[in-house]
């Protein structure tokens, strides 16, 4: 499954979560018994008829039945667009223009840069004069901290942390304690399974750390041992689930064996990039599509371990 279209899904199933989790104050006012996902497909009125389509739209009502809706749109691309305010603005306007309700609008950007918990705002001039000025709330989360959420009572903060900047206590152990987290929470086996994805494609661990995760694992206590999650179940019945939702009864467990493949690679692939972004700054589209071509776990750790050496994006040989 798509990263993006494994968040998407993710945003559904854990909407409320989402709100309270950042905006806690919002989510205090709504009636989350209400929440109805519309039709994201918003058309111009230009001739060519452009699509815009934000990832999430709902409509929510406030706790005294006021009609409101929340746009969110979950931003991927390791280059931030320059006329990506303008974007925003337009989902909004066009989204006004057609329900006429009050509106909170909210990017989620899954890359570095954004600066944590902000705002970011779009202005139109003329004569010297601001004519117009657009605000949205931004959620960068890999600038987040990870010890700020690992421990959270939100289940989704705790998964969301394997996003954000690495915890104090070292990959292995910050794997660890979240997933011991997410198994205790009382979410059902279905959402836990999105999280605990989610926690395996980010928190991927170098072979020194997955020895020192399964060390601290097999020392566990009976409680913690048992309580402690099976990865590849979770993998196992997320996927599942979509193949049977699709009334697919032959080559279920083929095709999940793929699923599970397809997200550690994927996985693996972003976390490469984000250590050569830190590493060599901003990469060129070249690098970042040969990044993307590779579909070998060997030939992406053998890349892992060049860069740890490599002074110069020439020296990864890709």
């Amino acid at each position: 499954m798509p990263f993006d279209q494994l968040f998407k899904e993710l945003l559904h199933a854990f909407f409320r979560e989402f709100v309270e989790l950042f905006y806690p104050d919002i989510g205090a006012r709504l009636d989350f018994n209400r929440v109805t996902f519309l039709d994201k497909e918003l058309f111009t009125d230009l001739p060519e008829g452009s699509q815009r389509e934000p990832d999430v739209v709902a409509q929510v009502y406030t706790l005294e039945g006021e009609p409101e809706l929340i746009l969110l749109h979950v931003e991927v691309q390791s280059k931030r667009e320059r006329e990506f305010s303008y974007r925003m603005f337009e989902y909004y306007a066009l989204l006004w223009l057609r329900y006429k309700i009050p509106i909170f609008p909210v990017v989620l950007y899954l890359t570095p840069g954004a600066g944590g918990l902000t705002e970011e705002q779009y202005t139109t001039r003329l004569f010297e004069r601001d004519i117009l000025t657009f605000q949205y709330a931004v959620i960068g989360l890999p600038d987040l901290s990870a010890d700020e959420y690992l421990n959270s009572d939100n289940p989704l903060g705790t998964g969301l942390s394997a996003m954000m900047q690495p915890s104090k206590l070292g990959k292995f152990a910050q794997k660890y304690r979240t997933l011991l987290q997410l198994t205790a929470s009382p979410i059902d086996s279905s959402r836990k399974s999105l999280l605990a994805f989610l926690v395996e494609t980010n928190l991927h661990l170098s072979k020194l750390d997955e020895e020192e995760f399964n060390l601290l694992r097999s020392q566990a206590d009976g409680k913690e041992a048992n309580t402690m999650v099976d990865i590849e179940e979770l993998f196992r019945e997320h996927y599942k689930s979509i193949y049977e939702a699709r009334g697919v009864e032959q080559g279920i467990e083929q095709g999940i064996e793929q699923g599970i493949q397809q997200g550690l690679v994927q996985g693996e692939r972003r976390v490469l990039l984000k250590q050569m972004s830190q590493k060599f700054g901003e990469l060129p589209d070249l690098i970042t599509t040969k990044v993307d071509a590779i579909n070998s776990e060997v030939e992406l750790d053998l890349l892992a371990n060049r860069i740890l050496i490599a002074k110069t994006l020439e020296e990864l040989e890709l």
